[in-house]
């Protein structure tokens, strides 16, 4: 769980503590990632050493706050400090882990412009699911998921871990397709058979499921509008990992998206 020590990042380690506990998660850590400042930027700059010494205590300070208040742990809690550009490091980063948890906010200013770029960054570039957490939102059981639905989310690979991440939780799954006026009707209905194949593929899934269409020039308002209208807990979407160029236009979708929903977002990843 990354964090650069504000309200909203304090707010996703409490979300994320809750999660682990539902996940039954073995382990979280804490990562704060700095970048040192040049020569140029400052009159004095401190050895790095010095910097990772100060950084570390700022980061166990906020680590031991954010315990204290959360209660018993559901699991071990670790503190990392790594140095470099934060959406690099935290992409590199996250082969190892299997879910990274950042916080998000709508709020303008600094830490939009700063730590929003990274999260959505992270969320288009990470190796293993993202979930984006508002400033706002508080851990709620899930019981409803707005997935949204396109030629990406049905391959099998996502179903696979959308299905994966809902068998803690059984929660009722709904495959939202935003219709555009300029979508061909046809695209739709292979997606929709596509879903049924992949969920059926073993029997019938232990999970409640609807596959819906609504109309609406904008995907995020579409699937915003649906989440809030069935109360969901949680939105998930696919991007795929692509190019430097593309992947500017794709991650401008998901920050779009994580903004436009009150509810956490998960990312997952497709490769090619």
């Amino acid at each position: 769980m990354p964090t650069d020590f504000s309200n909203t990042s304090r707010n996703a380690l409490h979300y994320a503590f809750q999660l682990a506990g539902a996940l039954k998660a073995e382990s979280i850590d804490v990562v704060h990632v700095f970048l040192p400042e040049t020569a140029g930027e400052a009159d004095f700059i401190p050895p790095v050493a010095q910097l990772m010494e100060s950084r570390r205590e700022m980061l166990n300070t906020f680590v031991e706050e954010s315990t204290k208040e959360a209660g018993p742990l559901p699991c071990p809690v670790s503190p990392d400090v790594l140095v470099g550009f934060p959406g690099d490091e935290l992409t590199q980063a996250s082969e190892d882990y299997g879910l990274i948890v950042m916080g998000t906010t709508g709020q303008s200013g600094v830490l939009e412009k700063i730590f929003g770029s990274v999260s959505s960054s992270v969320s288009q570039r990470a190796y293993c699911p993202v979930l984006l957490v508002p400033h706002d939102a508080r851990f709620r059981p899930i019981r409803h998921i707005v997935y949204a639905s396109n030629y990406e989310s049905a391959e099998k690979e996502m179903i696979d871990k959308l299905a994966e991440f809902n068998r803690h939780f059984k929660a009722h799954v709904h495959f939202v397709h935003v219709k555009r006026k300029k979508d061909i009707p046809i695209e739709f209905a292979r997606t929709k058979e596509e879903i049924f194949q992949e969920l059926f593929k073993d029997g019938e899934p232990d999970f409640a499921f609807d596959v819906a269409e609504v109309e609406n020039e904008d995907v995020a308002e579409g699937l915003s509008a649906y989440a809030d209208e069935k109360k969901a807990e949680m939105a998930v979407m696919v991007t795929r990992h692509r190019g430097i160029w593309e992947s500017m236009l794709h991650r401008s979708q998901t920050k779009r998206m994580a903004l436009a929903t009150h509810i956490p977002l998960m990312v997952l990843h497709l490769d090619g």
